[in-house]
Parts: C-alpha cells; structure tokens; sequence
C-alpha cells in the first residue's frame, strides 16, 4: 500500500494532533477536573490526517500504524471536511452504508462512513475553560456524540477534540457506544442491527 495517497501531513489550518498524554488534573475525582485537562489538543505544526477518497481498510491500517484511535479527514484541497475512527470503521454503520449504496464494505471509502464536519458539534476554548470533564462527558452522552471539536473563539479553527471512548475509560465509566433514536429508523436499526455509532 502507498501510504502516500492516504496519510498527509501537510498543513490544516496549521495544528497538529498531539499526544495523547493528559496533564495532570490535580484531583482524584476527574468528573470534577477542569474540561481542558482531558482534551486532546492540536499544536503548530503539520496535522496527520487522512484522505476522504482512502479505502476504509487504508484508514484502518493507517490508524492502527500511527497507534491513534482517530484522524482527521481532508478533500482534495486539504479542506478538512470530517473526522474517521477504529470505532466508526469497525462498527456496523458501515455494513449498512454498504447496504445503502449497493456496494461491498472494500469498495467504500473514509468520505462514506466518516463523520461530516458539519455533524459535529463544536465547543469554544472559552466554553471548555469553564466546564468540568462531567458536564462535557456527560453532554457527549446523551447526544450520542462520539467526538466534541473544540474551536478558538476568534479564529475559530480547531485547537482540540474530546473524544467520548476516551473520556469514558478515563473517568472509569462504562462504554455505551449505543446513539439516541432520533427517528423511528434508528430505533429499527438498533433492534435488528444492533447498529452503533
């Protein structure tokens, strides 16, 4: 596999995904910390991210090369445009995509089963500054949001992500990776496929 076509590093909106080691909280109840200490948070410099047009087994084995449970999705013109995980790849949302478009699972690409950037929902730095990690788990919850985009308040590019998996295991909560019904389709959905994510 070219790699090359899949994985960029070029500049998107100058920020780049760190580490994912949190700064220490300074309490041992994190549900009570402040929000920021459990961000993921981008810094200057080239963003790893990921192709839309890559096949969705190349953004697997991407993800699992680079040991991260998510990356950012950019278009041709390196606009990004969404956000792919492990967790999204692996679900069955893409069996049913598959079944939607008439197509096997190796014939999808990232742009079919990503998250649109204009599904999710985004927080201000200022907002997250002011929150506690549960305020923030717990409205991820119960929206069914997988991740929550953090913006700068005047530039209003991305300088961090919460991710719910991660928030979950970090405050020792179970994993309900089930989405709310927001119509009758997804209730169907959920009873007969079980579907995810």
């Amino acid at each position: 596999m070219n790699t090359n076509t899949v994985i960029k590093t070029q500049p998107v909106f100058a920020y780049e995904l760190a580490e994912n080691h949190f700064p220490a909280c300074g309490t041992d109840n994190l549900e009570q910390a402040p929000a920021h200490c459990l961000m993921h948070t981008l810094h200057l410099s080239p963003m790893q991210h990921i192709d839309e047009n890559s096949s969705i087994d190349e953004a697997a084995l991407v993800l699992t090369k680079t040991h991260r449970r998510a990356s950012f999705v950019v278009d041709s013109q390196e606009k990004l445009v969404g956000m792919i995980s492990n967790a999204r790849i692996g679900s069955r949302y893409v069996l049913s995509m598959a079944e939607k478009r008439g197509c096997t699972r190796r014939d999808l690409t990232v742009n079919d089963v990503m998250i649109p950037l204009s599904e999710l929902r985004q927080i201000t730095l200022k907002q997250t500054s002011q929150a506690v990690v549960g305020k923030v788990l717990k409205t991820m919850e119960e929206a069914g949001h997988e991740f929550l985009l953090v913006i700068d308040d005047s530039t209003l590019y991305p300088v961090g992500y919460f991710d719910l998996i991660d928030l979950m295991k970090a405050c020792g909560r179970a994993v309900n990776s089930m989405k709310p019904a927001n119509k009758f389709s997804d209730i169907v959905g959920t009873i007969l496929h079980h579907a995810e994510i």
